[in-house]
């Protein structure tokens, strides 16, 4: 009897560390190649959409009554989730909710005329005096427009991982080092996205219904990371650093200051390995694992010169800091958050000030804080996921609110009060479902047009 007692709580212990530890987002047996896929964030999700419905169906002092977890445990997202899977799916559905309105659709709507160009004014262009001008205003007219670019992967399912984008590394995939020919063929091939087709797909969904719905907030999170590479390109209003920010901050519309904040959070600045390899954002395994890999690849494989090469092109450079896990210590040393490896979303903060600087070319102010929170949640739509290149909420609101002319610490009040709200939902929708009657009207889902 003890032996098959025993038995029994090892099999129980491995398969909590392996398929439900609360850190993590993913399982060790999911089919794929295993803590790579979105399985058990997929089967998390439900639950959130339907105690986000059941917690908004009740009065506010039964809210208030029952908006606390029971367990006292909480060490993710600001100390107010139990997991890391908590966490993740309700502040998705609670931040896709938030913004699944008519303002947010007629923002998006005008957003997207904006980044095409076809509402280019003259005299704005003028007072705005941009350091460069595109061949045609109207972008659809360009090369770009049609052309699959490094991002036309995002937001994309892959089959191999069980999740989205060009890989995922993980304790059973732990190398990832294909080289820049077989990353340019993949982003390029015919998988990639073209910023034409976000646009028609944006589009087309805008077209079905008067709010911005979760399958929209995808789409347009899609978008505004592949599109931003024909906005910014070089035939196009060209670099989105050098060239579109750049302008932004001569005109004050931007800080410098604040988006060297956010610079320095990406691997591998000493600003930010200073903060010690628990709370760092830099992968402490990723670069070693990456290092053997070549060497493997070199002197035993004995690849050929030219396949060296491009594995060391500084063009997937990057690749080396994706993490083997997605967590990491919180400033304050006593809680978990999100980590994406790659450090705050510069990304975020590029594709924003693309967008504003659209804007200002059309003749329409730059994005206030309330819009900024949308493009937060068409984001988040699309990296809410367990794809080896992603970026975590936080990093994207500081990316946007930065990228929009606001600051890092506005980006962490936002934050502070979505993790505050967004738990108040889903425990107290949870612990509110024995007060519930047995029929809820129909659940509207909030995850990716793909999930």
């Amino acid at each position: 009897m003890k032996g098959i007692l025993g038995a029994g709580a090892m099999a129980y212990t491995y398969d909590t560390i392996a398929n439900h530890f609360f850190l993590s987002t993913t399982a060790l047996h999911d089919s794929k190649y295993g803590f790579t896929s979105d399985e058990r964030l997929d089967k998390a999700r439900p639950e959130a959409e339907e105690n986000y419905q059941i917690y908004q169906s009740r009065t506010p002092v039964e809210q208030r009554a029952h908006n606390k977890s029971v367990n006292p445990f909480r060490l993710c997202g600001e100390n107010h989730f139990v997991t890391m899977t908590d966490y993740r799916v309700a502040t998705r559905v609670y931040l896709s909710r938030l913004v699944d309105s008519k303002a947010a659709h007629a923002l998006m709507s005008n957003n997207v005329q904006c980044l095409k160009g076809t509402h280019v004014k003259k005299e704005a262009v003028e007072q705005f005096n941009p350091t460069k001008l595109p061949k045609n205003f109207d972008l659809t007219q360009s090369a770009a427009y049609d052309r699959k670019n490094k991002y036309s992967l995002i937001g994309v399912r892959n089959e191999e991982t069980g999740s989205f984008g060009y890989t995922s590394r993980s304790a059973t995939h732990p190398f990832v080092a294909e080289g820049w020919d077989h990353f340019f063929e993949a982003t390029r091939g015919e998988n990639g996205v073209t910023p034409k087709q976000c646009v028609e797909t944006l589009e087309a969904l805008l077209e079905r219904g008067d709010t911005l719905s979760a399958e929209a907030q995808f789409a347009a999170g899609q978008l505004l990371l592949i599109y931003r590479q024909a906005y910014a390109d070089d035939e196009n209003w060209g670099n989105a650093e050098s060239v579109v920010l750049a302008d932004l901050y001569r005109h004050g519309l931007a800080s410098k200051a604040e988006a060297d904040k956010i610079e320095l959070t990406r691997p591998p600045y000493q600003e930010d390995l200073d903060m010690g390899w628990a709370r760092r954002n830099t992968s402490l395994l990723g670069p070693m694992l990456q290092h053997t890999d070549i060497w493997w690849q070199e002197h035993i494989l004995r690849k050929d010169p030219e396949t060296i090469k491009s594995i060391n092109n500084l063009h997937v450079a990057d690749l080396q800091y994706t993490p083997l896990s997605h967590f990491k210590l919180n400033e304050q040393g006593n809680g978990f958050e999100d980590c994406s490896g790659l450090g705050d979303s510069f990304t975020s903060l590029n594709a924003t000030s693309c967008l504003n600087h659209a804007r200002l070319m059309s003749g329409r102010e730059r994005l206030s804080r309330d819009e900024v929170i949308v493009l937060i949640a068409c984001l988040n739509a699309v990296y809410d996921n367990a794809g080896g290149i992603r970026h975590t909420l936080q990093e994207i609101a500081r990316g946007c609110f930065v990228g929009a002319g606001y600051t890092v610490a506005e980006a962490d009040d936002f934050y502070r009060r979505l993790c505050k709200n967004a738990a108040e939902m889903f425990y107290g929708g949870r612990n509110l479902k024995p007060l519930v009657r047995p029929e809820l009207p129909e659940v509207i889902s909030a995850a990716s047009p793909a999930a």
